[in-house]
């Protein structure tokens, strides 16, 4: 039992990010932990997260969902969370995957209105659509979570692309204390939303103005999709080529292996692509063994009708928005706000190592 909710632990973290350029989605991590009729079963519980994750891939169709996830301090200290969870909280907390704030008052909100993303909750946040109107004013940006048949739901529309403060966003902030796991050291590039004080960013763990440090490089956000499904998301920084393989050998690049059966995974090379951001624009640079085939839509936006240009021999090659790389046939690389027709999602659930649980039906 304990080695099936670490395993659905470790697999909801996977999800978690503070790093708004991967985040789809902001949530109060308290609410949903204490969300209680979602499974009928402890006071709280981070199991609850997990239905949260799933419900969130269905609804928006894609395995990678990323969450921004605050919570309160009071969850930390919660008498009824388990030794492990409490355990994996201050984890959580301290390696600055989840934001943890002294009183939540509005930063789920203010996260949201910040970056442009919507929100996941319960109750909707009642008595702040003043301070937030699109809170009533844009339903598509408010998802509810409620509890299903066998499993939980979001009710809501898709969410669009919607305005954040770029100038806010565009700054590297730095708290005064170094060690702090949102604006510390160890952040340099991927940051953290700051917090508004009467017009003063500050960071929302401590409470203390933040200091810009110089512009943000620019970013690129991308998919890997791999048969039909979208199984993993980052983001490519200008400075800061990043290495796509089935298991590379720079740390920070990314490991695909485990999303490939046997015989793609002998096709595609340990360091199979680069990509980096340039002045002008991404470019894809082929590692790889068997090469590496760049697709460009036609005009009717069918990848099969337009053009294709084989990479091979290191050769640079810019790529237009809606270029999609693809290493192998079915295992292809995409920008995340371009994503191709034809991909699926909400297939796979954090949720199937977990012990029995009892969903209520809605009503």
């Amino acid at each position: 039992m304990r080695f099936e909710v670490t395993q659905v632990l470790d697999a909801i973290e996977r999800h978690l990010t503070t790093e708004s350029a991967l985040a789809q989605a902001v949530v109060d991590l308290g609410q949903v932990a204490w969300y209680g009729a979602l499974d009928g079963g402890r006071p709280v519980s981070l199991l609850r997260v997990g239905l949260l994750v799933d419900a969130l891939a269905r609804h928006l169709g894609e395995d990678a969902v990323m969450i921004y996830a605050v919570a309160s301090r009071d969850l930390l200290t919660d008498a009824d969370l388990t030794s492990k969870e409490r355990m994996v909280l201050g984890r959580w907390s301290g390696d600055g995957v989840i934001e943890v704030v002294p009183v939540l008052a509005d930063r789920v909100p203010e996260v949201a209105d910040i970056t442009g993303l919507p929100v996941v909750s319960i109750d909707g946040f009642p008595g702040l659509e003043r301070r937030y109107p699109w809170l009533r004013g844009v339903p598509e940006r408010v998802l509810q979570l409620v509890p299903g048949e066998g499993e939980a739901r979001i009710v809501g529309g898709y969410p669009l692309p919607a305005e954040g403060r770029a100038n806010l966003l565009s700054q590297i902030w730095r708290c005064a204390r170094r060690d702090c796991p949102l604006f510390g050291d160890r952040r340099a590039y991927t940051q953290a939303v700051p917090r508004m004080k009467s017009g003063v960013p500050v960071c929302p763990r401590h409470d203390e103005p933040l200091t810009s440090v110089g512009p943000r490089p620019p970013s690129v956000t991308m998919v890997l999709i791999v048969d039909g499904v979208i199984r993993d998301r980052f983001v490519v920084r200008a400075g800061r080529p990043v290495v796509v393989g089935r298991s590379p050998d720079d740390p920070t690049g990314i490991v695909i292996g485990g999303y490939l059966d046997g015989s793609i995974a002998q096709m595609i090379s340990r360091n199979h692509v680069r990509l980096e951001l340039r002045d002008d624009g991404l470019v894809a640079t082929d590692l790889s063994t068997n090469g590496t085939v760049v697709r460009t839509p036609g005009l009717t936006g069918s990848y099969g009708l337009g053009e294709q240009v084989h990479l091979t021999n290191g050769v640079p090659y810019l790529l237009g928005p809606a270029d999609t790389v693809e290493l192998h046939s079915g295992v292809t690389l995409a920008r995340a706000d371009r994503i191709p027709g034809g991909t699926v999602g909400g297939q796979s659930s954090v949720m199937g190592e977990a012990p029995t649980m009892t969903i209520r039906p809605l009503g």
